[in-house]
This record gives structure tokens, C-alpha cells and sequence, in this order.
């Protein structure tokens, strides 16, 4: 008896020693903690981090039968104030119908928090001014969009079946909408054209050109009329045919239209770029094969948003030809969308001049909020980033609670740029084989008048060392195999990890350079790191395609989720880079690559991450930036194969467990709280001790604390929602 007791304690104890660091943390609870325990911001008190003792027991309010009442929240500026008019056009409002009888619903939240909800550990609110004394839940969120109500009053029918006490509210102003008729891409046009005055005129909008490239006697747009004219942005989301159109994913994206575009007065602009995978599909052609592919996988509502594409279209567009890569792991084509997704973006902008800017989007992403918010703030703060040591910022997770305030974060950066004995990047990158743009040749450049005109890094790296066959055929056989990811397949090592560059700045570097590209406009935006690919372990950082073979690979930065926003102007350089010289990169490399090439404003925007488990902080800053000079590059990069699975119990990376967790808990399905967080198949049982327990749903919430309200926060990937989902085959 004792012999099995003791063998069995041994087991376990194996089992642990085994388990990934992520799992050996306590799970954190606090998450779902409902609407009946919301208290006010001051009074809020984290599960985690913790400032007082670990587990002294979390206070919930007095009473969990008290009523809370959400309200409308409008993040846009306030369009009537006279601050506003003074400056900018007045903006028309927008509807839903030709008839201009259906306002454009609001989103409510509840102001408080649920006592015990944990803070974001990667990124921050309050960085971008992203309101965090506030939470959404379901009906807050969705509700206005057809959320809660039945297909006969125009809704869509789902998250009926789940606890709704008290969400009549939602529909106490608007009613119940009817979205059956509701046309997207017209309201759009009809938004953009009562309020055409307010925007530039595209091509001609100075901040798409290299400084050296506007006229002398030409002045700035905001400076030609009395009232400043404000740049136009798309946000242009990637689908696909056969991309399953659940009731959720429509909401998602009434949500994002109605937020971003029609109660901004036509700031922005959604968009679809529909990926057709039969290249014999005439769609230049017939304008019938065309509304056969729409009317076989997109929903009616969404028709008009859609461009199609297919990967024939694209090598007509850049038929190359294009040297061999120097490594092709994926065994893809060029022109595929696994490794050139930005292919068809790039075509995009190009026929596309009226927008500056462009959201590269995935249909697989949520936000827990208002869209207008998200994206708005992230740009406003990305402009306000000066150059000066960029790079180096971007290339480190920020981890508040361990790293302290922004201002502390960016003197650490500082500190270890200049102990690591590497200058920071400045400027174009000079590099053995490098060619020059058009502009670059009549020496126009893309840095600002607040920057040195002439700085320049110069890279020169190591030679490179051809990976050993046995290691090669191991990384293509991990990409491979794991492609139906869709996103990124788990990363393989390198056996150059331990070489580097050297790195030179040219002139050097001033300390009065802070405010370098301040008020100058980000080139690209991203949403996870911007690390050196080089000696990282990321299987994909040789996958480049085009360079002399010469001389060894130019240097390389990267960032997970292609998730981002690009300039018209980087657009354009990659369109270039592209079609001029035949360059081309994996695509989560290819857009940040070109902005270190080509000196452009590239930063990357720290939005709030959450993990699901108590975490130690070091452990955190160990893991996270464990590379080279405590960044995310180099040999101990967390991109390396090897470290990958810590992403697993966050919201935000292109596997990341916890993300699907959490949403389909917020959206009241009960899930299995496995030891993987429910998403490795693990079944029910009455003790937990085997399978998972299942948690949430329409019973633990009534009978608990409520339903579950959020902070704002971006969540990825989303693969299911409605557990029928599984069943239904969706």
C-alpha cells in the first residue's frame, strides 16, 4: 500500500517536474468573476498581480443581487464641440438604410470592473489612453448588433440560450434593429459621401511621399484650408473562399463597421479581400463567376465590401522572375498566401490612392470593445513615438508591472542599447548588395526635418553558414506539418544561432535626439515585437527570396500575426521592392524588413495582453524577452520553436490557448477547464482529475456571479464560438 502511495506521489511529482513553465502557475480565476461583483475602478482589487498577500481572499461586494446599468460609450471625439469644429469639418451623421431612419446603435459598458479581475501583464490601457475603468459584457457589446433576439425581429438568434437577466437595456433606446436589408458596403459609400469635404484627396495627402519628394512651394494639406483635413484609413480584412460565416463572425464585423466606419463619419473603411482558390475562376472577366463566388460564401450584407483575388492574379501582377530563396521551409509558392500574403495588399493600395493608411486584418481576431477606440488611440500614440531608439523599444515585450512606467521602460531600453556595445538603428540600413529605390537615387529620404538628414546604420553580417541538411529537412518537415494552423506553423532552431552582426550607426547618435519622428505618422504599426529574425530560431528567417546569393542575407526584422498597419508609402516601397528588384520575404518579415531597409517609421504598439495563470514577474521578463540583451531576438528568442508553447496561455498569439478560453466563457458557453486550458480535447468529468471540468454557462452564471464582464483587450486566435459550432461541422 505504502509502495504504491509512494510511486504513485514519485509519478506525480515526474508529471510536474515535466509540465510546461506556463502550467506549473496557478490559474487565475478572476476572469470570469460577473457583472454582480462590479465595483468602481478605486475600488478594485486584482487577482493578479497582487500587491498584498498571494492568497489572502479576494472582497466581493456586499450583496451579489445588486443591479448594475450599463451605458452608452462613445469613444469618438465629441463631432458638435466647438474645439472640435474649430478645427475640422463638421461631420454628417451616418445610418444603416437609404432612408436615414436607422441611427447607428452604440455599444454599452458598465463602469467598474468585476472585483478580482486580473490585469493585463503585457501592454497597457493607459498608455494609449484606452479606457480601463470600464468593462464590457455580451449584450453591452454585440446586442445592438443582433445579438440576444430572434431572426423574425431582424437578429441573428444566438446567445438566447444563455443568462440575459437584465440585458433588455441594450435595446431600451434603438429597439431591436432589423439588419435583414442592411447593405454595408452602400451605408459606407453614403457615409463617405455626405462627409467628403472633411478628407484629403489620397495621392496627393503629403504623408504618402519621402520628405525630399514634396514640392517646395507645396504646403502641407492641413495648412492649405482653414479647417484641417484629416487622412483616410482602411482597414482590409483577409478571407477566404470556404471561410465559415458563423452568426458571431457577422457580428463581429457589423460591430467593426458601424465603430470604425459610419460613426466616424467615413474615416475608415472595411474591406474584404476575398482569396478565390479555383485560379480558373474567370473574376477579371464575368461578372457572373464573380457574384457566384460571393453568393456561394459570403453573407448578402457583405457583398459589396468584397475584392477577389486569386494566386494566378498575382503572378500575372509580379510575374518575377525570382532567384531561389535561400530557404523555403513551407515548400509554398512565391505567390501563395502562406508565404506572400502581402501580395494582395499591395496590389490593394496601389488601386486604392484615397487611403493613407491600411489595417492589415484577419477574420479569426476579436475585440472586447469599441473598434474606433482600439484603433484609433493605437495610431495617435504610434505618431507621438520618436525614433530615437525605436528599434530597440520595439524589439521588447513591455511588461508594465515588472518594467514600471513608460518613461522607466524606455531609459532600461536605453541602458541595455548601450551596455550590449551595438549602436541603435537609425536611419536607412546599409547592408553589402543593398539597391536603391527610385526615390533613394534622387536622394529624397523618408526620415522627418526633426532627424538627422544624413544618418545612416550600417550592418555588416556574418557570413552565412548553410543550415546541415538533417537540421533543414527537420524545420520543412515542422512547417509542413503544421500549416493547418493557417497562420504560422511552430518555429524550428538554428544552427547559426550564436552569429551576429555589427552594427554602426553613421553619424553617430546625439542625446538630443528624442525627438526625432515625433509627431510623424508610423509607417507600420504591429501588434506583438519587432524582432531580428537573424539567429532568433524562427523557422521562417531565412525564407527570403530574390537577393544576390553572393553576399550574405541583408538583415531581417519580423513580427508575429500579420496583424498590422502599413503606410501607403511602405506599401509602395514593398510594391517596389517587389516588382523592380523581385524581393520578396516571408510575409510576417517582408513589411518591417522593408521599413529597417528604407529608414520608415516602424513601432510596435504594446496594446493590453492578458495571461491566465499567477505568473511570476521575473519569470515573465525572463521568458518573454529572453533573448539577445533581453529582447525577443536572438538565441533565446521566444519566437524559437522550443519556446513558443509560453504564448500558449495568453490572448494574443497565432496559438494562443487561452484566447479561445476566455471569449467563448464571455460569451456564456461553458468550457472544459482542462490542464491546456480546454482546448486539447479534454473531456468532463465528475472529478476533474482525468479530463477538465466544465465551467461557465447559463447555470453557473445565474446561480453565481453573473455574466462575465471585460476590460477591453484584443483576443486570437478565434477558431470556434457556439460550441454547436463542432457539432454543426461550421
Amino acid at each position: 500500500m505504502f509502495l504504491l502511495a509512494d510511486a504513485y506521489e514519485k509519478r506525480k511529482m515526474k508529471e510536474e517536474t515535466n509540465l510546461p513553465q506556463w502550467l506549473r502557475f496557478r490559474r487565475l480565476d478572476g476572469f470570469f468573476h460577473g457583472i454582480k461583483t462590479l465595483v468602481p475602478v478605486e475600488n478594485h482589487k486584482p487577482e493578479y498581480p497582487r500587491r498584498d498577500e498571494q492568497h489572502k481572499t479576494l472582497p466581493f461586494t456586499a450583496s451579489l443581487s445588486r443591479t448594475h446599468t450599463p451605458t452608452a460609450y462613445v469613444p469618438q471625439p465629441d463631432y458638435k464641440s466647438s474645439r472640435y469644429v474649430s478645427k475640422y469639418h463638421d461631420v454628417k451623421p451616418c445610418y444603416l438604410d437609404k432612408e436615414e431612419t436607422i441611427p447607428v446603435p452604440n455599444v454599452l459598458a458598465y463602469n467598474g470592473l468585476p472585483q478580482g479581475l486580473p490585469e493585463p501583464v503585457i501592454g497597457s490601457h493607459k498608455l494609449f489612453g484606452l479606457r480601463d475603468d470600464i468593462c464590457f459584457d455580451r449584450f453591452g457589446r454585440y446586442g445592438p448588433y443582433g445579438l440576444g433576439y430572434s431572426y423574425d425581429d431582424g437578429g441573428l438568434d444566438v446567445g438566447m440560450d444563455t443568462e440575459k437577466n437584465g440585458s433588455d437595456i441594450v435595446w431600451a433606446r434603438t429597439g431591436k434593429i432589423d439588419y435583414s436589408n442592411v447593405d454595408w458596403g452602400n451605408a459606407q459609400s453614403r457615409c463617405l459621401e455626405v462627409n467628403k469635404e472633411r478628407f484629403g484627396e489620397g495621392p496627393g495627402n503629403t504623408a504618402s511621399a519621402p520628405t525630399g519628394e514634396m514640392e517646395k512651394d507645396q504646403k502641407p494639406v492641413f495648412q492649405q484650408h482653414k479647417r484641417k483635413k484629416i487622412a483616410r484609413t482602411a482597414i482590409v480584412v483577409r478571407l477566404y473562399v470556404g471561410f465559415p460565416w458563423t452568426e458571431h463572425a457577422i457580428l463581429n464585423f457589423r460591430a467593426m463597421i458601424s465603430e470604425v466606419s459610419l460613426q466616424s463619419g467615413g474615416e475608415y473603411t472595411v474591406h474584404f479581400l476575398l482569396h478565390v482558390l479555383d485560379n480558373d475562376e474567370p473574376i477579371w472577366a464575368d461578372p457572373k463567376a464573380v457574384q457566384k463566388v460571393l453568393d456561394d460564401n459570403v453573407p448578402p450584407e457583405f457583398h459589396s465590401l468584397c475584392t477577389l483575388w486569386s494566386e494566378d492574379q498575382m503572378r500575372l501582377y509580379y510575374p518575377g522572375p525570382f532567384a531561389r530563396s535561400f530557404t523555403n521551409p513551407s515548400f509554398s509558392s512565391i505567390h501563395g498566401v502562406y508565404r506572400s500574403a502581402h501580395f494582395p495588399l499591395q496590389h490593394f493600395a496601389q488601386t486604392h490612392p484615397e487611403y493613407d493608411h491600411f489595417w492589415n486584418w484577419e477574420m479569426d481576431m476579436r475585440w472586447i470593445g469599441n473598434y474606433y477606440e482600439f484603433f484609433d488611440r493605437l495610431g495617435i500614440w504610434a505618431k507621438k513615438q520618436s525614433r530615437h531608439e525605436m528599434w530597440e523599444r520595439s524589439e521588447r515585450y513591455y511588461i508594465p508591472h515588472y518594467h514600471g512606467s513608460w518613461d522607466n521602460f524606455t531609459q532600461l531600453v536605453h541602458n541595455q542599447t548601450v551596455a550590449s556595445g551595438h549602436g541603435p538603428v537609425m536611419g536607412p540600413v546599409h547592408y553589402p548588395g543593398r539597391l536603391r529605390l527610385r526615390s533613394e537615387k534622387r536622394g529624397v529620404s523618408f526620415l522627418p526635418p526633426t532627424c538627422p538628414k544624413n544618418a545612416v546604420t550600417i550592418v555588416n553580417p556574418r557570413p552565412y553558414a548553410n543550415r546541415p541538411p538533417k537540421a533543414q529537412a527537420q524545420a520543412q518537415a515542422q512547417a509542413q506539418a503544421h500549416r493547418h494552423h493557417h497562420h504560422h506553423p511552430p518555429r524550428a532552431g538554428s544552427p547559426d544561432d550564436d552569429l551576429e552582426a555589427t552594427t554602426t550607426t553613421t553619424p553617430p547618435v546625439p542625446e538630443d535626439l528624442t525627438t526625432c519622428g515625433i509627431d510623424e505618422d508610423a509607417d507600420l504599426i504591429t501588434l506583438n515585437p519587432i524582432f531580428d529574425a537573424e539567429s532568433s530560431g524562427w523557422v521562417y528567417h531565412l525564407d527570403i527570396t530574390g537577393y544576390d546569393r553572393s553576399h550574405p542575407p541583408p538583415p531581417r526584422r519580423a513580427s508575429i500575426i500579420t496583424a498590422s498597419r502599413l503606410s501607403r508609402r511602405l506599401l509602395n516601397v514593398m510594391h517596389e521592392e517587389t516588382h523592380r528588384f523581385h524581393h520578396v520575404m516571408f510575409t510576417e518579415m517582408f513589411p518591417a524588413t522593408m521599413a529597417l531597409h528604407h529608414g520608415l517609421k516602424a513601432v510596435y504598439a504594446p496594446h493590453p495582453v492578458y495571461l491566465d495563470r499567477q505568473w511570476d514577474l521575473e519569470a515573465i521578463g525572463r521568458t518573454f524577452n529572453g533573448g539577445r540583451d533581453h529582447t525577443t531576438s536572438g538565441k533565446g528568442s521566444p519566437y524559437q520553436y522550443q519556446n513558443e508553447y509560453h504564448h500558449k496561455g495568453s490572448t494574443w498569439y497565432y496559438d494562443a490557448q487561452f484566447a479561445g478560453t476566455v471569449w467563448r466563457r464571455w460569451l456564456g458557453y461553458a468550457q472544459v477547464e482542462g490542464p491546456a486550458g480546454g482546448e486539447k480535447g479534454e473531456k468532463a468529468t465528475s472529478s476533474g482529475e482525468t479530463g477538465g471540468r466544465l465551467r461557465g454557462g447559463r447555470k453557473e452564471e445565474e446561480e453565481g456571479t453573473g455574466r462575465m464582464c471585460l476590460r477591453s483587450m484584443l483576443v486570437h486566435p478565434i477558431k470556434w464560438e457556439d460550441p454547436g459550432e463542432l457539432a454543426w461541422g461550421k
